[in-house]
């Protein structure tokens, strides 16, 4: 269907009809008599419990909606782990969400969604999938048809139920906002506050006196002490399950025998290169990386092949090496081509995926050629036919187009040597459709040349991946405690790499690829515990558990060295603060008190109580609230800040302007009304108590 195949390009919520669970492919016979039972809990949200498949319906659902977007069939590791991510967030807030509108009573009827799909003013979404191409215009006669024909199409059925679950979720989403719309009110007293702590500056002086100007010998901090501030500040030290490693990894790289060899099967292999009658075919059949064929000129051609531009066509340089690669280049033909021609395109797909379709669109496109080449409006051809999305806009025009940043395929290969004005079918590479282009201008010719590339990667043998894989065992078999660990790596030079606070669920470790089985083992370790060792793309790993961290209060010792910290910069800032005290109560004047310390006067202008830093010295917090609230004229306390400790003088007040509360109020009440779902949604979440138990089965 024409409808069903404008959803597919234009909908991102839509998807196809979700596939079987994968992996309950492997873990079912864990149902099966003799097999023991097995639990699937992935989630509890809320007193709600979720199951494994219903994870692997989401992740399904996202899926299938990236492939549709990106008309790509596979998924590479790293965007799947993407996906089961947003996948994972879509069904918290699903489910979070839904407990809530159950809670408060909020309900959409059947009519409510009827309405948005067939009323007077239908929702946005169906006003773009039908509206007709010819009009610009919402064409409900399509709607209709559509939703008659739909249950004959098993797709068209299940992304249309896509469409209406999205729908319904929007609906609820709207009618949320409009309750705690409905609930925002910002009092007089809030917005007085809010204008004073944005409209009202000053304009002071100061001076500081830093902590590190007092020897950390100068103060005496107890073990007494440490206790006294832990316990005092103990939501400070709030924390997450995390673990933390070190690990040693032993990358997989080619050897000299490796190298050697590499350099020995291209001297062999460079005279049957020299003489073959086809070279572009023969890197073909001999090489694992495909020639690059596009023409280029001598500025374009790789620097080690530079000669070859003025050489006689059959020459040969090389070989070289680049990177971890061994290259034999060879020129094929020279040309006087443009760099750069302006084009035009007219897309065609076919609406299903038959050979009958495909043959169809061939035909059509064939018809269209003609038709161009004989005169007809090409900008009207493409808005009726193309199916680029674009083409409302640019009409078929892509513009002028460069040879050398074009990937080579069908279209590169056929652009550069077409006449301006030539029309031509080709094939859209790895996909059924086909381009009607045209050239409508060519840039200046110049010569340019061909070049044929055989490469051959160095890359590790199965030797040298076994000797390193011995060097790895060995290394983990003989250092099984955290002692031995550490001074085999310092005695045979290995660096050590560390990695902290891993999640639970992480996947990704800095400068290690796919490395989900080594966070996996550090949450079943022990403390102290050594690795086996870890194979991964490009190498071997093995590692050792540092810590554990387990959520909640982080214990005392854990983080007594932080609050040493801490507690000494207190006990610095008491004492400077005494004497900055005695020499305010003996001072005439701001600047003599300055004078007599022998610290500069700093100056600050228009700062508000909103400020987030002070020119000169960074972000004080305790600086600007005591320069907002001190009298003018008068000399401050000291004021205890993060790099030292302080004493201001403020030399003007700025009230606000008159009318200013009235603008404070309308800007709090946006505020609050852009932050009300977000910040609900993370109040609602947190409220939940989400026990994630995705790392039972990734």
């Amino acid at each position: 269907m024409a409808v069903l195949e404008d959803i597919r390009k234009k909908g991102g919520i839509i998807v196809s009809v979700v596939i079987g669970i994968a992996l309950l492919a492997f873990i079912i016979g864990d149902f099966l008599p003799g097999r023991g039972s097995r639990n699937f809990d992935i989630a509890k949200i809320g007193g709600k419990t979720l199951e494994l498949q219903d994870y692997e319906n989401k992740i399904n659902e996202m899926s299938n909606m990236y492939k549709q977007n990106t008309r790509q069939n596979n998924i590479d590791e790293q965007t799947m782990d993407m996906l089961r991510e947003q996948a994972w967030q879509m069904l918290i807030s699903e489910t979070v969400m839904n407990q809530e509108y159950e809670h408060v009573g909020l309900t959409v009827s059947p009519e409510e969604l009827f309405d948005m799909i067939q009323g007077p003013n239908p929702n946005a979404r169906v006003r773009e999938y039908f509206t007709n191409p010819q009009t610009g215009e919402f064409d409900r006669s399509m709607l209709i048809n559509f939703l008659k024909n739909k249950n004959s199409d098993a797709n068209a059925a299940a992304e249309w139920s896509m469409l209406e679950k999205s729908l319904l979720q929007e609906r609820y989403i709207q009618k949320f906002n409009g309750l705690l719309a409905k609930g925002m009110f910002v009092p007089d007293f809030m917005a007085e506050n809010e204008n004073l702590e944005i409209n009202r500056k000053v304009d002071f002086d100061y001076i500081v006196k830093r902590y590190n100007t007092v020897a950390d010998s100068a103060v005496k901090v107890t073990n007494g002490d440490l206790k006294k501030y832990y316990e005092a500040h103990k939501k400070q030290w709030e924390q997450n399950t995390s673990r933390d490693i070190e690990y040693i990894v032993f990358n997989i790289v080619p050897s000299d025998d490796d190298r050697a060899a590499a350099n020995a099967w291209i001297e062999k292999i460079k005279p049957e290169f020299e003489k073959a009658e086809d070279p572009i075919q023969f890197v073909k059949l001999n090489s694992k990386v495909p020639s690059d064929s596009r023409f280029m000129t001598k500025e374009q051609l790789p620097v080690q092949a530079a000669e070859l531009f003025d050489a006689e066509i059959g020459a040969t340089a090389g070989p070289y090496q680049e990177g971890e690669a061994l290259r034999l280049v060879r020129s094929v033909k020279s040309e006087n081509r443009p760099d750069s021609v302006k084009v035009r395109q007219i897309a065609l797909m076919p609406k299903q995926q038959t050979q009958q379709a495909v043959d169809a669109v061939k035909t059509v496109a064939d018809s269209i050629k003609k038709a161009i080449e004989g005169g007809a409006d090409f900008s009207a051809l493409a808005l009726k036919y193309s199916a680029d999305p674009s083409v409302s806009t640019t009409k078929g025009d892509i513009g002028w187009v460069r040879e050398s940043e074009m990937q080579v395929n069908t279209m590169s290969e056929t652009l550069f040597g077409m006449k301006k004005n030539e029309v031509a079918v080709m094939p859209i590479d790895n996909s059924p459709g086909v381009f009607i282009v045209q050239v409508t201008e060519k840039g200046k010719e110049v010569k340019k040349i061909q070049i044929a590339t055989l490469q051959y990667d160095i890359l590790p043998s199965s030797r040298t991946e076994q000797i390193l894989y011995s060097q790895a065992s060995k290394f983990a078999i003989e250092n099984r405690t955290a002692k031995l660990f550490d001074e085999t790596a310092a005695s045979q030079s290995l660096n050590k790499r560390v990695a902290s606070y891993l999640g639970e669920n992480d996947r990704q470790i800095p400068g290690l690829s796919s490395a989900r089985q080594i966070v996996r083992w550090a949450y079943e370790a022990k403390i102290g515990a050594v690795s086996d060792v870890f194979t991964l793309e490009n190498s071997y790993v093995v590692a050792i558990l540092k810590n554990i961290r387990k959520k909640g209060i982080a214990p005392f010792e854990q983080v007594a060295s932080e609050i040493d910290i801490t507690v000494r910069r207190e006990k610095k800032a008491e004492q400077i603060a005494a004497s900055l005290s005695e020499s305010i109560k003996n001072a005439q004047s701001f600047s003599d008190m300055a004078v007599s310390l022998n610290l500069p006067v700093e100056t600050a202008s228009g700062i508000a109580f909103s400020a987030f830093s002070v020119p000169g010295v960074g972000v004080e917090p305790e600086l600007i609230a005591a320069a907002t609230v001190t009298p003018e004229g008068k000399i401050s306390q000291p004021v205890d800040g993060i790099t030292g400790v302080y004493v201001l003088t403020v030399k003007q007040i700025t009230e606000p302007e008159a009318g200013a509360v009235e603008q404070a109020k309308e800007r709090l009440s946006t505020t609050y009304a852009n932050r009300s779902m977000s910040e609900s949604m993370q109040a609602l979440r947190k409220a939940a108590d989400v026990n994630d138990m995705r790392s039972k089965f990734y």
